[in-house]
């Protein structure tokens, strides 16, 4: 993922087409089947593919508010990044840290299921050693692909051909499915209503079952990435409102024929929601006839189900680093969390320790407990984006909205959207039961939030010491924490008759010379030698001088002439530049050489208040920045390297500060 530079390459265009653009809309949320059936069989039973259809509703409700925000401010982000405009900082960072805990978990089930959905191929990926190991080598490939930039970018078309290889696959299963295994009946008859499934169970069912559109976030983060007309983003938008829950309804509806509800030792139960809930795909084909068409279809849902979970870790891990490097320029995490690459741009720190956070989610093996985590963090992300269109109608109802969620409520100038609203009672409700019938993941979701918000506040107020909901950002540089490639073929060095030329000219030398190496050796590295002279106001810029100024100012070259030309391949050339301030001398001279860099020695710590004229420094500079290095710390028209001070010493008797002091050590390399 290069962020800074992901919504100018590699963007899907209208060009495309519709089903295109569909297909790679339908990748980000189709592959979530393939982990989400079993969950919600296991305590939905026959009712299953109603509540597939509840909650696609509910899916319909939402993708109008993701596009709608998405298409407002086409920044990455989805719910967070609708919150920070509609709200503050603080909301921002609890909608973005719950569906970092999202993007994690769908990390988590994707690795967990693609050893089982490899099972046709070998049997032995069904045990609890190799399931492990096979997820921690997902994980491990999705953050390598993630770290190295491999994501995609610029091969849309092979990634929506595996998502039309995925959703071909899902309709042939439905469509076999009605040819072999068609038994209405087995769906009502174990259904005894609030016995039966009673109604906690429906409920705890349907609020897993959003788990199936477990990637709307993701599916939201492809806004800046696509360029399409109005028109296009309402077909898409309908479409995939409309077609995404009758795929996922006529998928549960195969499975509960294929694979019934029965009755139990502990009342009614499917197959779905124990021997296959890790893959339940793979258990409704396995109970196709005849023996021919069943191993077909294994060896089908292998072929695609294991590819299609990979790359929905990988694209989870991508929307992982697309958050944290959000967080990170919005300083609502340290800037080390969201450190990127030297070369690639990434923030591998954040997907390192992220991918080892879900590989030990992935360790319990536990799908259930996961699910439930899922939705904690999906309930509370969806309510937040619901409530940020809402408020956005209000505060900015002139903003241009390329898409906008029909049928509306007026409300003083603005108009509110009636979707939007049933969208977030709906979606607080589910949150609530969450918090009410799913104690794992209640506690767990809170304990997760409660660290959120705790790490951000410390953040926040006594780190960066800056407001908990006003937003600050900053550059991509600052996550970079890297010295920029700097070439040293030619440097000015500026020298003042003192006993630290030497290291300085010293240092300069030895910077020319490698870069002469590095080079190498063509061409010599070149060192400008410069001595300036000041001239009071009261005369002209070429007066004559006091012999002995001159004199010391060619003592002073001569000397630093000899320390630079102990270095191969570098050639010294000095100069002596009259001007009114020293520092306007040594800048115009670097300007008028062309120089690349200005080495030049920090000032000694003085006691001394009284200015340059004293050898002081002024009040509101640190002890080593005086005022010839600060004026060309502010003014130079190239890099600075300023050496590091030394310590205070006394002055001898009867020396005068700035005297030449000619020292007869030959160890200048120290």
């Amino acid at each position: 993922m290069k962020v800074p530079h992901a919504a100018r390459k590699g963007k899907l265009r209208r060009g495309l087409g519709v089903p295109w653009l569909f297909a790679a809309a339908y990748s980000a949320v189709g592959f979530s089947i393939y982990f989400s059936l079993g969950v919600v069989a296991e305590r939905g039973l026959g009712l299953t593919p109603l509540i597939f259809l509840v909650a696609g509703l509910l899916f319909g409700l939402t993708t109008l508010s993701y596009v709608e925000g998405g298409a407002m401010f086409r920044e990455r982000g989805g719910s967070s990044a609708f919150a920070r405009h509609a709200f503050n900082e603080l909301v921002a960072f609890i909608a973005a840290w719950a569906i970092l805990l999202d993007y994690l978990i769908v990390i988590a089930l994707a690795a967990i299921s693609v050893p089982h959905y490899l099972v046709p191929i070998w049997s032995g990926f069904d045990d609890k050693g190799a399931e492990i190991v096979v997820a921690a080598i997902v994980i491990f490939g999705a953050c390598t692909l993630n770290i190295f930039n491999v994501t995609g970018r610029g091969q849309q078309r092979s990634l929506a051909f595996l998502a039309l290889a995925d959703l071909a696959l899902q309709l042939m299963v439905i469509a076999v499915g009605v040819v072999v295994v068609m038994h209405p009946d087995r769906l009502t008859e174990q259904i005894h209503l609030f016995s039966h499934p009673n109604a906690k169970d429906i409920i705890y069912a349907a609020v897993i079952a959003m788990l199936a559109y477990a990637g709307i976030e993701a599916a939201s983060d492809l806004a800046p990435d696509i360029e399409v007309s109005r028109r296009d983003l309402k077909r898409i938008a309908s479409l995939g409102a409309i077609a995404v829950p009758l795929v996922y309804a006529g998928m549960a509806a195969i499975a509960l024929m294929a694979v019934p509800v029965v009755a139990g030792p502990h009342g009614p139960e499917t197959a779905l929601g124990g021997q296959y809930i890790q893959d339940p795909v793979l258990g409704v084909v396995s109970a196709f006839h005849p023996h021919w068409l069943r191993e077909i279809m294994r060896w089908m849902v292998a072929l695609v189900a294991a590819p299609v979970l990979f790359w929905a870790a990988t694209t989870s891990m991508l929307g992982v680093s697309r958050h944290t490097y959000t967080l990170a320029i919005n300083r609502q995490i340290p800037s080390w969390l969201g450190k990127l690459h030297r070369r690639r741009a990434t923030p591998y720190v954040a997907i390192t320790i992220c991918g080892l956070i879900a590989l030990g989610l992935v360790i319990p093996t536990n799908i259930k407990i996961l699910a439930g985590l899922y939705a904690f963090g999906a309930t509370l992300a969806i309510t937040i984006a619901h409530l940020s269109i809402i408020r956005l109608r209000v505060t900015m109802p002139d903003k241009k909205r390329p898409f906008r969620i029909p049928w509306g409520m007026a409300w003083g100038p603005a108009e509110l959207p009636i979707p939007a609203m049933i969208a977030a009672l709906a979606s607080f409700l589910a949150f609530l039961s969450v918090l009410a019938f799913h104690t794992t993941a209640r506690w767990v979701g809170i304990g997760w939030m409660a660290f959120g918000l705790l790490f951000y506040v410390v953040y926040r107020k006594y780190v960066e010491g800056t407001s908990l909901t006003k937003r600050v950002s900053v550059g991509e540089a600052a996550l970079t924490k890297q010295i920029p490639e700097v070439e040293f073929s030619n440097l000015l060095v500026p020298v003042f008759g003192t006993k630290l030329d030497d290291d300085i000219v010293a240092t300069a030398g030895r910077l020319a010379a490698a870069e002469s190496e590095d080079a190498g050796g063509e061409g010599e590295s070149r060192l400008e030698l410069i001595y300036v002279i000041e001239v009071p106001l009261t005369e002209p810029l070429d007066a004559a001088l006091p012999p002995e100024r001159e004199a010391q100012a060619r003592r002073a070259l001569e000397r630093a002439r000899e320390v630079g030309e102990e270095y191969e391949d570098v050639e010294v050339s000095t100069e002596v530049i009259r001007a009114r301030k020293t520092g306007a001398g040594i800048v115009e001279a670097a300007r008028r050489l062309g120089s690349e860099a200005i080495v030049i020695g920090a000032e000694p710590p003085s006691k001394i208040r009284g200015g340059g004229r004293f050898g002081g420094i002024g009040a509101a500079r640190p002890a080593e920045i005086g005022s010839a290095t600060e004026y060309v710390l502010k003014k130079a028209p190239c890099r600075v390297l300023l050496t590091a001070p030394p310590e205070p010493e006394s002055v001898p008797a009867g020396e005068v500060p700035g005297d030449i002091v000619i020292e007869e050590d030959d160890d200048r390399d120290r």
